[in-house]
């Protein structure tokens, strides 16, 4: 619920509230002071009209005097002895079932013993039917005003909420990285002091972006350019090492002398293939990194990613002596196929390096209905407890000069986890020195 309806509920709740018990109160106040004026008017009536009998002291003519007076009234109008026992009475007979009041006065003039009394009595129907009409003016008034409390509350809430609103709206366009005007109050309450301070830091904010983005793009095509402009001089230099190598070893006559040039060349050959992983592992996860375009998920078959790794990824292991155990049991999963070619490859290469003797493994499992984890193992060397937290950093080794000489850019995990990223889920890891290493993540079942 937005703060315009919230206020509005509110003040309309408040109102309605104190309406409600102020009309309440003011039926019970009316229907109180009804009663005793009209208990009072009775008492009034019933001594008038004992003076008036008194002045006429034939009973026939009590009776007829009575039976105008309750005519003319509609009340009942009764003669009482000093008993109090109905002695004449006059008009219609009031209905005990409904609730009654009367005046009572006695006859001046007469003594203790023979006094008589008139009595007045009338129903609360009369008052009933006035109270009636002034709850329907009441309850009108009630419909009233509330009808104008939810126009004045909705623009008094339309103007409070406005600035804030348009905030909030130009606030979901900078999210969205689009650069919007920003609203402008001359209000002088805190309205207008929050809407100008937050205007003026949306607009740093906006500026901030776009000075950030101006530098990511020029990261972006300084990284590339530089890549592209690496690769060609890389690409020659490979060749002709390769050429240099295959002669030299074609040489037969130059002993010891060729030996070590071959040294040499196969050293810088070695050099220059890691500049190249390291330039296109640089490359791809800068494209990973500042690619704000959504990922396209789709169905991938796991059978052909693990049967592409297995190719790839044999020969090492073989080379290096350890068994290398891979199985997908026919799994598919929502991703892309490219990420996850990408993201294993970088985390069967780790493992096939820092494992001398055992095995290797890449295992996909079915979680449930919903979800599929791949994982690779191995038991090689394993991460020591306080480096954990760094191994995904971007060229961080913990063993420096082992991975390089092992070939390792320091950029594999850092791709792995931005991979993941990509993906909307997570890379975990478990290990323990000396007993090998466990990276795994989830993906949606396809």
């Amino acid at each position: 619920m937005n703060l315009r309806r919230r206020f509005l509920l509110t003040f309309i709740s408040l109102v309605f509230l104190g309406v409600m018990a102020i009309s309440s109160y003011s039926i019970l106040f009316v229907r109180s002071h009804l009663l005793r004026t009209s208990r009072d008017s009775l008492d009034q009536q019933a001594r008038y009209l004992a003076t008036l009998l008194m002045s006429h002291p034939d009973e026939e003519e009590f009776l007829t005097m009575m039976m105008d007076y309750a005519r003319y009234t509609e009340h009942t109008v009764e003669l009482l002895d000093a008993n109090f026992r109905v002695h004449l009475s006059a008009g219609a007979i009031a209905d005990s079932t409904q609730p009654l009041f009367s005046g009572i006065a006695a006859l001046p003039g007469s003594s203790t013993e023979d006094r008589q009394y008139v009595r007045i009595t009338a129903s609360e129907a009369e008052i009933r039917d006035t109270l009636t009409t002034v709850r329907y003016i009441i309850y009108a008034g009630i419909f009233g005003a509330l009808l104008l409390t939810v126009v004045v509350s909705w623009v008094v809430a339309d103007q409070i909420s406005l600035p804030i609103r348009k905030l909030a709206d130009a606030a979901r366009q900078i999210a969205g990285g689009h650069r919007v005007a920003l609203p402008q109050s001359d209000r002088t309450d805190e309205i207008g002091d929050l809407t100008r301070d937050v205007a003026a830091m949306a607009d740093r904010l906006q500026q901030d972006i776009q000075d950030l983005k101006g530098l990511n793009q020029a990261q972006e095509d300084f990284i590339a350019a530089l890549s592209h402009e690496v690769r060609n001089p890389v690409f020659s230099a490979r060749g002709y090492l390769e050429m240099a190598l295959e002669e030299v070893s074609a040489k037969t006559e130059w002993g010891a002398e060729r030996d070590q040039l071959r040294e040499y060349l196969q050293k810088s050959h070695n050099n220059l293939l890691r500049i190249h992983s390291l330039f296109a592992d640089m490359l791809q996860l800068v494209r990973l990194e500042f690619n704000q375009e959504p990922v396209q998920l789709t169905r991938v078959s796991l059978d052909q990613v693990v049967a592409e790794l297995q190719e790839t990824f044999l020969p090492q292991a073989q080379e290096r002596g350890i068994a290398l155990k891979i199985q997908a049991d026919g799994q598919a999963v929502q991703g892309q196929a490219e990420l996850l070619r990408t993201a294993l490859s970088n985390l069967l290469s780790n493992a096939i390096r820092h494992t001398a003797q055992g095995e290797v493994r890449l295992a996909v499992t079915r979680l449930d209905h919903a979800r599929v984890r791949l994982e690779v193992s191995d038991t090689g060397e394993g991460i020591p407890p306080d480096q954990l937290g760094r191994i995904f950093d971007k060229f961080y080794r913990v063993d420096k000069a082992r991975s390089r000489e092992q070939g390792g850019t320091g950029l594999g995990l850092s791709l792995v986890q931005q991979c993941m990223r990509t993906l909307g889920t997570e890379i975990k890891v478990e290990s323990k020195v000396g007993a090998g290493s466990r990276f795994w993540f989830d993906l949606q079942a396809g």
